[in-house]
């Protein structure tokens, strides 16, 4: 889940990029609206961790900013094994810790 500049949800295996392609594959999902919504709201916030200025340089969050994600994150993976079901296995790459 995540990736710089856009997109949440990513192929992981061939199978999955034999029947979604490679990029982000949120839109070809069986989801809602609401979810897709939340899922695009996150990618924003997400591209905020990093500092497109100087990408080495440590990441503009604080630690609070960085556990407050990784709930957002974690609920909208609850919601999204919900809403895909069994039929997908649905991993989260959690976004990693400041570097202060």
């Amino acid at each position: 889940m995540f990736e710089w500049g856009g997109g949440t949800i990513w192929c992981n295996n061939n199978a999955a990029r034999e029947k979604y392609g490679v990029g982000a594959i949120e839109e070809k999902l069986p989801l809602s609206k609401q979810t897709l919504d939340k899922l695009e709201n996150l990618t924003k916030l997400h591209d905020t961790a990093l500092n497109w200025d100087y990408p080495p340089a440590p990441s503009p969050w604080s630690k609070e900013r960085f556990k407050s994600f990784e709930n957002k994150a974690l609920k909208i993976l609850e919601k999204l094994r919900d809403e895909l079901g069994d039929k997908y296995d649905i991993q989260y790459h959690a976004l990693g810790e400041p570097n202060m």
